[in-house]
């Protein structure tokens, strides 16, 4: 298991485009990951409306988990899509 901490940088958080393309990458990839908010909340990636629900607005530290036989290619995959969200 690796995981590794992201702020949340886009002025508008992860909204529904953000949102969407988080949770299509999180269903291509084999690994099980999962994503907890600061506030202690647990955040499925590959289901939309717990993404949306999240509450991940900009500032928002969250720590991202990948579990699995190709994890850290699964980690990194999800942090450069993460670091793209800037606007």
């Amino acid at each position: 298991m690796v995981s590794q901490e992201f702020t949340v940088k886009n002025p508008t958080g992860i909204h529904a485009r953000p949102a969407s393309m988080l949770v299509q990458l999180c269903n291509k990839l084999s690994d099980n990951i999962s994503i907890v908010t600061d506030s202690g909340k647990t955040v499925n990636p590959k289901a939309i409306l717990s993404v949306l629900m999240g509450g991940m607005s900009k500032g928002t530290k969250i720590t991202i988990t990948a579990e699995g036989e190709t994890e850290e290619e699964s980690l990194k995959q999800v942090m450069e899509l993460l670091e793209s969200f800037t606007e």
